[in-house]
């Protein structure tokens, strides 16, 4: 007999050892990730904003307030004020207060669709808006795209239409953005944008009607495009709930809404920074 006989066994019980403790190993590596936990869907945004802008587009006096900043969220819908949605990390574009769904979303593209109140204008808002009709408060429906180029290059345009039929008109609205991660908990948003009305909109918001009680001149602006802007807005999250930001914009009147005999500075800025708590994002 050999003798190395005796160390067969010992060899093929260390192979078949080997075996069974290599195969977990061996299938733990063909087996899938485990997959990220889902987003929660309820999430909100409770804070406030203190802010200064011009009394009305075109005015030369100024308008300071201290007003609440919320949104609330339940998967595709939100309600929201207008600066709320900024805290939720929906970028620079422009916000609206109201209800929003939305309609289709993937890795680059977006589509979304909204409701709002227009509080209008009155003589109340500046002096030289005395004794002209007032801008009446109505219902606006809104259609709004977004595209992302790149992960920090996007593009958006929204549409908006009165649907009380109160003289509001149509409004568009188109933008740019990028965004700039300067750490994991802060980030720096440089947008511009353009904005059109149609001439409903551009005669209730800087028409003169002739025949007027007051002494501007009559004056009938057609459609086209009114405004322009751009701005910058920083956004920190001190913890994991609560967040500050800091935002600036300036914007100039052209065409017939900066010919208009409403338009005294044509040129206007406006600045905001507030403070909320956001859960659960």
């Amino acid at each position: 007999m050999s003798r190395f006989a005796p160390i067969a066994p010992l060899v093929s019980c260390a192979s078949l050892l080997a075996c069974l403790c290599s195969w977990p190993a061996a299938h733990a590596a063909d087996a899938p990730a485990a997959e990220e936990p889902p987003k929660p869907l309820f999430n909100y945004a409770l804070g406030a904003i203190v802010g200064s802008s011009p009394d009305y587009a075109g005015g030369n006096g100024r308008k300071n307030s201290l007003r609440p900043a919320w949104a609330i969220e339940y998967g595709r819908f939100r309600l929201s004020t207008s600066r709320g949605s900024a805290f939720m990390g929906h970028g620079l574009g422009p916000r609206e207060s109201g209800a929003s769904a939305t309609l289709a979303q993937g890795d680059q593209f977006n589509l979304s669709a909204s409701l709002r109140i227009d509080k209008g204008r009155d003589g109340s808002d500046a002096p030289i808006l005395v004794g002209l009709p007032s801008v009446r408060s109505t219902l606006r429906a809104r259609v709004s795209a977004g595209y992302a180029l790149t992960p920090r290059w996007s593009v958006g345009a929204g549409l908006s239409q009165d649907i009380l039929g109160r003289d509001g008109g149509a409004q568009l609205s188109t933008s740019v953005g990028y965004t700039w991660p300067v750490t994991e908990q802060t980030k720096v948003t440089f947008g511009a944008g353009a904005s059109f009305g149609d001439r409903t909109y551009l005669r209730g918001h800087f028409g003169v009607p002739a025949g007027g009680s007051g002494a501007l001149p009559a004056f009938d602006p057609g459609a086209g495009l009114y405004s322009v802007d751009a701005g910058v807005e920083v956004m920190s999250a001190i913890n994991r709930h609560w967040v500050i930001l800091g935002a600036a914009r300036v914007s100039q009147l052209k065409g017939d809404a900066r010919r208009s005999p409403l338009t005294v500075e044509p040129t206007g800025y406006s600045v905001s920074v507030g403070l909320a708590y956001r859960c659960c994002r």
